[in-house]
This record gives structure tokens, C-alpha cells and sequence, in this order.
């Protein structure tokens, strides 16, 4: 299962470096020359700029940018990631599929929203020091980040076609983990209360700190591909997110690694 993540990541890397060698030779992004792209009220600048009475063109109309993204989720905890022993599989997570609607607020700094779910069963694991249950952790998690793109300093330099961010925000959670019974069935469990910030049905929310980062590389003028890794970490602490609390750890958090595909929404 590993092996097969590993080469669907290197695939990705392959297609990548090829897109960008094909694609060398076109200037995707906004021309300056194209009048239709500046806003109304900035078009005493676009005709400054045109007669040479001030240095820079205005910026661009401003599109919003539709992302759809699936990948591999991750409780990280006190289950060891990979490691396998005679009472039960390895540890290779689970799924977490997401759309975000993104806004820029100027050349460096964007706002995105987003509503990820995810699934991910966690197997038992049994040492002379660490025991612990096999359990699935299901989780509604909708955030919001700034992001903050690493390789616009220049404003005006030539339209890059690598996108290479970092972010960092918050996140609503509304999750729940099941226990693995003897007889193969999941039975619900629940939450430390003091970690927590309510409930809705079976869901406990808790409040969350997101950080991570990420590259696009820019397929067309429309549409862009990226990988992306973030870590979401309980705002309060919360050592039950993978079912298991074992010796002195002070909290889980949730991993997630996506492939984005990006759309922008404007004309």
C-alpha cells in the first residue's frame, strides 16, 4: 500500500517537471497591454502607466479560485506510522478529500476557506510497552488560512508559474472515533469533555490551529496542480483523536497530504 503512495507521488513529480519543460515558451497570467483585465477604478492608473506618468501598472481583477483536493490522512499519536507487528497491519492512513474557495488580498497574501473530510482506521498495536486498540477516526473539519506565497517579492517581475506557499489558521472540528470490538464491529467512544468544545449528534467539536505549506505549478491560465501538506493541532490539546492514550504524550494531531487541483472562477 506504501509503495504504491510512493509511486503515484513520484509520477506526479515526473509529470510536473515535464509540464514545465513543454511549457517554457507561454506567458500564462495578465497582460498589461489587456485593458479588460484592470478594474474600473483603476483605470486612472492603467492610462498613467500607459503615458508614462506613473511606474507601475494597477493590479489585475481579482478572480476567485475553486480547489478540489484527495489524498492521504493521517491521526499522528501514539500509533507508529508503517510499523507492523504479529497483532496487527501497518499503519498507512486513511482518505481526506476537501473544497476550498480561495481570495487574494494583494500579491503575497490570499484568504482560503475550506471543508475537508476524512476517514481513517487505525489498527492495534502491541509491545511490551505500548498497548494499544485498533480504532477509526471520522472527522468534518472546515478551516479558514492565510496564505502566504514565498516567490512574489518582486511584484512586477515575469508571470511565475510555480506557486510555492506557506499557511497558517484555523480550524472547526467536528469529529468522532469508534472502537474495534472483538467481534470485528466499531462501537462509539468519546472525548475527554475539558478538550472539547460541544457536541452535535455523535459529532464533538474541537478548535484547531492549522499550519503547512505547499507548491502549484500552473497547468494553463485557468488551471493549476499542487501538493500540499498541513498539520491540524487541537487548540486546547486532545490525546484521543487516534482512540489511545499511552504514557506521557501530550497530543495527536491530524496530518493531511493532497493533491490540489485549482480552478480560477474568473474570465
Amino acid at each position: 500500500m506504501a509503495s504504491k503512495k510512493y509511486t503515484l507521488l513520484a509520477a506526479m513529480l515526473v509529470f510536473l517537471q515535464l509540464a514545465g519543460t513543454a511549457q517554457t515558451k507561454t506567458d500564462w497570467g495578465w497582460d498589461w497591454k489587456d485593458s479588460s483585465k484592470v478594474p474600473t477604478k483603476s483605470l486612472p492608473q492603467y492610462n498613467e502607466f500607459l503615458n508614462n506618468q506613473f511606474p507601475y501598472p494597477p493590479k489585475p481583477r481579482n478572480a476567485w479560485e475553486l480547489g478540489i483536493s484527495v489524498g492521504n490522512a493521517f491521526i499522528l499519536g501514539e500509533r507508529p506510522i508503517f510499523a507492523k507487528n504479529q497483532f496487527g497491519g501497518s499503519y498507512t492512513g486513511g482518505l481526506v478529500a476537501g473544497l476550498s474557495l480561495r481570495k487574494a488580498l494583494g500579491h503575497v497574501m490570499s484568504v482560503r476557506g475550506t471543508l475537508n473530510w476524512s476517514t481513517t482506521s487505525i489498527p492495534s498495536y502491541n509491545t511490551v510497552a505500548n498497548k494499544q486498540v485498533a480504532t477509526k477516526n471520522n472527522t468534518l473539519m472546515g478551516s479558514v488560512d492565510a496564505i502566504f506565497s514565498l516567490n512574489t517579492a518582486s511584484h512586477y517581475r515575469g508571470n511565475p508559474k510555480v506557486n510555492l506557499y506557506v499557511l497558517g489558521g484555523y480550524s472547526l472540528i467536528a469529529t468522532q472515533f469508534k472502537v474495534r470490538q472483538a467481534n470485528g464491529d466499531y462501537r462509539l467512544a468519546y472525548y475527554n469533555k475539558s478538550q472539547t468544545a460541544g457536541m452535535i449528534q455523535d459529532l464533538t467539536l474541537i478548535h484547531g490551529a492549522n499550519f503547512g505549506g505547499g507548491f502549484a505549478f500552473k497547468l494553463s491560465n485557468k488551471i493549476n496542480l499542487g501538493v500540499e501538506q498541513v498539520f491540524t493541532a487541537p487548540l486546547f490539546g486532545n490525546d484521543f483523536l487516534d482512540g489511545n492514550k499511552v504514557g506521557l504524550s501530550k497530543g495527536d494531531m491530524y496530518s493531511y497530504s493532497t493533491i490540489r487541483l485549482n480552478i480560477n472562477l474568473g474570465n
